[in-house]
């Protein structure tokens, strides 16, 4: 066995053992499972919720954006950093404090019981989308699995990476529930963030940084891979509105308030205050994540674009051909193909372990939500309502059925992970959950009704923007479908809350902190 086998070998069995460990510690009981126990300390609600939400949407998507996109991949920063900042500082501190009031112990939940809901209307809407969602999501970390694994190792296949990414994630996921996805996902951040932040700096000093970058993007396609778009042609203004609004800048933060995966860290928090410690904790490695993965991107273009004319030892031709191939996913296997081609078997194996780590601290996240969606939010609060409410078994179940469901999905398809995710995934939970529960929490007239219709309307947009592909109905604005999405469902509920409000939102005496 080589030794960037043995390296990555002894990563997975690392995580797998954190699994286990926690489940150790798990007590009975679906607020444990779910919530563990409310028990979570600011360092690892933090790391974990950032781990959970930059999976291998970043370490291989990012990068592989980044390498599609030029320099301007960067504005990614501030337009996610936004979305963090806003999550921690203002959603968390009030969501952990109304959550426990009411004992909600999921988001579903939480709806719910904010507003006193006689039939499940809201419940079962708030599980169909996460359900549908999850799926979609769970799915595009497995694609990103096969496709790192199949560069990774000889003889492995596309399919075959799928399989054992899935296996991975399942084994500890079942075992331990939330508590072992957050343990295993704080483990995983430490280990994305060290990698992202090293093997850039190595590239940059073996690549000639980013002069080398500068003068590569400036020279290709008229350059439209420098740091703006080019606003020299009729759509020029057009192109720059839809840049900022888009999946690539700004447009993206509107998502982080939708996400139950991120969300049921701050309703797990041990206490309310650590939020704004939390904030400061997710920023700083979000920071460091996304330059890093931007600058990979960066690099491999660079040196892939030299590649033809210059006989750089360090940059082969067989990781150029490999990244050079024309594929609509071209760079999404530049951080592996890189690591692979330029670092000692140790070092390489660290780097397909961070690229694991993101997709598993995502995957066990989503998994675990959508047991709680089907297993507490249908199964306990409709279906044997007045019964127990420990259902372990469904709750694995749960979990082993959607992971089975999005190997399926992606086993004999390659999707292009960063439009996959963004478009899908986060763009049908951002829409649907994020207006609505910021105004539940923020707005006095939030109104049932409005929310119903709000997540209504953010679902139906999200999905059928993509599904009837109406961005081809608008001639140079490329419109994010979470935005619109987004703006919709924000303006549908505030609309219905203001003109029926038989039932508000059941408030606290005391204000959130």
């Amino acid at each position: 066995m080589s030794v960037f086998a043995v390296a990555f070998t002894v990563y997975t069995l690392l995580i797998v053992a954190v699994g286990v460990y926690s489940a150790r510690h798990a007590r009975s009981g679906n607020e444990d499972f779910f919530l563990a126990g409310r028990s979570l300390g600011p360092w690892v609600a933090a790391l974990s919720a950032s781990a959970s939400s930059e999976s291998g949407w970043v370490t291989v998507g990012l990068v592989g954006w980044a390498f599609r996109s030029g320099i301007s991949a960067y504005w990614i920063i501030p337009g996610c950093l936004a979305g963090f900042l806003f999550n921690w500082w203002v959603i968390a501190p009030r969501l952990r404090v109304r959550s426990e009031a009411l004992g909600a112990l999921t988001l579903p939940d939480f709806f719910a019981m904010s507003f006193r809901e006689r039939r499940p209307v809201l419940r079962i809407m708030s599980v169909v989308v996460i359900l549908v969602a999850m799926l979609l999501y769970v799915a595009a970390q497995f694609s990103a699995a096969g496709k790192s694994f199949e560069v990774s190792f000889t003889g492995v296949s596309y399919q075959g990476g799928v399989v054992i990414g899935a296996v991975i994630v399942l084994v500890y996921t079942v075992l331990g529930g939330f508590r072992a996805a957050c343990w295993t996902d704080f483990v995983q951040a430490l280990i994305m963030v060290g990698t992202l932040i090293v093997f850039p700096l190595y590239l940059l000093v073996a690549g000639g940084g980013y002069d080398a970058i500068a003068r590569t993007m400036a020279g290709v396609d008229r350059g439209y891979l420098g740091f703006m778009p080019v606003l020299d042609d009729a759509g020029g203004v057009a192109a720059l509105l839809g840049f900022l609004l888009g999946s690539g800048a700004l447009g993206i933060n509107l998502g982080y308030s939708g996400q139950p995966h991120v969300l049921v860290r701050f309703m797990a928090l041990r206490d309310p205050r650590h939020a704004r410690l939390g904030g400061v904790i997710s920023a700083v490695w979000a920071t460091f994540v996304y330059w890093g993965a931007v600058t990979v991107g960066l690099m491999a273009r660079t040196m892939t674009e030299s590649a033809a004319t210059t006989d750089d030892i360090a940059w082969t031709s067989t990781l150029a051909a490999g990244l050079a191939d024309g594929a609509t996913d071209a760079g999404d296997t530049a951080l592996v193909l890189a690591a692979n081609n330029m670092l000692p078997g140790v070092m390489s194996g660290m780097v397909l372990a961070a690229v694991l780590a993101a997709i598993c601290s995502t995957a066990d996240s989503q998994l675990v939500v959508a047991a709680s969606a089907a297993a507490n939010d249908i199964y306990a609060r409709i279906i044997a309502r007045g019964g127990r409410l420990t259902h372990g078994l469904i709750n694995r179940m749960v979990i082993l059925g959607l992971g089975l469901g999005a190997v399926l999905l992606v086993i004999d398809e390659r999707v292009e992970v960063y439009k996959y995710v963004l478009d899908y995934g986060w763009a049908i939970l951002g829409a649907s959950f994020g207006p609505q529960l910021i105004l539940l929490l923020l707005w006095r007239r939030a109104s049932y009704a409005g929310c119903v219709a709000g997540m209504a309307t953010g679902f139906t947009i999200a999905l059928l923007w993509k599904l009837l592909d109406l961005q081809q109905y608008l001639a140079h604005v490329q419109i994010y479908n979470l935005t619109i999405a987004f703006a919709a469902a924000m303006v549908v509920n505030v609309a219905v809350s203001l003109a029926w409000r038989p039932r508000e939102a059941t408030r606290l005496t005391r204000p959130a902190p």
